[in-house]
């Protein structure tokens, strides 16, 4: 992760020695943006949610900010190490231990039943496609008192955002909208080399109303142009699920890559003037 003016607590740098030290790499292991920060605090700060669930906790960055904003928090880990490290900081949080695909249902059923007003939803747990639609579809099991806001961290790592697209929305009948670039996502640098041209963070936001729609769901990609210029010159371009252009057998794929390794070795100056041509044409 990038640095990150905005730490824990959204505080800024009052002094140079604190630029600095931002500036350093070394941040405070909360995995989002100051962009992701600043709105997840304002939406809170403003919705005052009685109830809410965070799926995923991990160094409870985002967990501090739900507990102070939020009368009652339910937060869901698969890593039992957060009750043990965190129950005592946040005395309005209830730690939930076990995979999501358990203990979501069951926790919606079980607000559902007891009549507590669930209003505000974070989703930040299995980054696979199929977990990220499996965490939706089990909140998609509620039906709303109130206006219920859902945010889906990583919308713009292409399998998450696949499983966010792909979710039983429309089986919910007091689903509304969704909007998978309510806050946009980055395109990772050589300064993180372990997810160099990785899409990741960028949040989505799912609205569920007590009334019922009556027209369409609607699903917008306001940043939709981004999105697609990002994923052709991303670690993803490859991938058959979405460029037919490069479904191609893997064994051609990795003769067409070591003729590159190669050739970038052998006659570098030709590699880069056919890159060039390649960028050029995409």
């Amino acid at each position: 992760m990038a640095f990150q003016f905005l730490n824990r607590s959204l505080h800024l740098p009052l002094t140079a020695a604190e630029i600095a030290q931002r500036l350093s790499g070394v941040h405070d292991e909360w995995l989002m943006t100051d962009a992701e920060r600043a709105t997840l605090h304002s939406l809170l700060a403003t919705l005052k949610p009685q109830c809410a669930i965070e799926v995923g906790v991990y160094r409870a960055g985002s967990l501090a900010i739900l507990s102070s904003l939020c009368q009652k928090v339910y937060a869901l880990d698969i890593d039992p190490a957060c009750d043990t490290a965190y129950a005592s900081r946040f005395p309005n949080v209830e730690f939930i231990t076990g995979s999501s695909a358990k203990t979501l249902p069951k926790l919606i059923d079980r607000i559902q039943a007891s009549g507590e007003a669930l209003d505000f939803v974070l989703i930040d747990a299995d980054h696979s496609a199929e977990g990220v639609n499996r965490d939706i579809n089990n909140v998609l099991r509620y039906r709303p008192q109130k206006p219920l806001y859902i945010i889906m961290h990583d919308s713009f790592n292409p399998g998450c955002r696949r499983g966010m697209m792909q979710a039983n929305w429309v089986d919910n009948p007091h689903a509304h909208m969704v909007e998978l670039d309510f806050v946009v996502g980055r395109f990772l640098t050589k300064e993180e080399a372990d997810g160099y041209r990785q899409m990741w963070c960028g949040f989505a936001l799912g609205i569920l109303l007590p009334e019922k729609r009556q027209g369409d769901f609607i699903m917008r990609q306001n940043e939709s142009l981004t999105y697609q210029a990002v994923l052709r010159h991303s670690a993803y371009r490859f991938h058959k699920w979405w460029n037919p252009f490069y479904s191609v057998p893997q064994a051609a794929y990795r003769t067409r890559r070591t003729a590159a390794q190669i050739l970038r070795t052998l006659a570098p100056q030709i590699f880069e003037t056919l890159k060039a041509r390649r960028n050029k044409n995409l």
